[in-house]
């Protein structure tokens, strides 16, 4: 059997990254997680709604909920028709695949819980490539946003991925000299690192525990460890 890849593409490279997806794809059943973020504070702030984060997360309220929808199924749309283009066969998970905790003083944002792995072990069964939208349900089902970079562990971990490649317009963890680093450890990140990437290396520390045998940042880029 071939090997299993899990590949997060952030919002704003989803496109840019499909030659490398179908690359990817020629040597290893994939599985493509996608954020929205870029897409997601447009549409916020054209409604009048400043977008928020805490530690890296986009606090979600009600209305903000309904921007992350609509701009996850726009890349999802858009995603899906360049993959095809590409020659694979995409199919989209358009609510998600994850039970999640809600995440206290986020308002609508959840953290994974549970996985429906066998969702997606049997789009991968039959030949097809899942993409999925970093959406999920609580325990009162109702609709909340998790972080993409969680639901990517989360997803490569159920799935027993033999490796979770983050692909987006950074290539990988930077020095202070703006240098990718060639390696490093989850748990003891460099200074460099702020924003965005530290909930990126709590998925890669997530990942990495729950079974998934390599994480890299980049294309070519940086190695994490415990």
């Amino acid at each position: 059997m071939s090997r299993l890849v899990v590949v997060k593409l952030g919002g704003n490279a989803a496109l840019d990254s499909v030659p490398e997806v179908a690359r990817m794809a020629r040597g290893a059943r994939l599985c493509v997680v996608h954020g929205g973020g870029a897409r997601i504070s447009t549409l916020a702030r054209a409604r009048g709604i400043e977008p928020r984060f805490v530690a890296g997360r986009r606090y979600t309220d009600l209305e903000t909920l309904v921007c992350v929808r609509e701009g996850l199924a726009a890349v999802t749309d858009e995603l899906c028709a360049a993959l095809e283009g590409a020659g694979l066969a995409p199919l989209a998970f358009t609510d998600g695949v994850i039970d999640a905790a809600r995440v206290p003083g986020l308002g609508l944002v959840g953290e994974p819980r549970r996985v429906r792995a066998g969702e997606i072990r049997a789009a991968l069964d039959e030949g097809l490539l899942p993409v999925i939208g970093p959406l999920g349900c609580d325990d009162t089902g109702t609709l909340v946003n998790i972080n993409a970079d969680d639901s990517a562990a989360a997803i490569a971990s159920a799935l027993k991925a033999d490796e979770l490649v983050f692909l987006s317009d950074v290539p990988g963890v930077l020095d202070e000299q703006g240098a990718v680093l060639p390696q490093i450890s989850a748990s003891r990140p460099p200074a460099s690192a702020s924003g965005g990437m530290l909930p990126k290396l709590e998925a890669c520390t997530t990942a990495l525990l729950g079974g998934v045998a390599r994480v890299r940042i980049g294309v070519a880029g940086t190695v994490v460890t415990p």
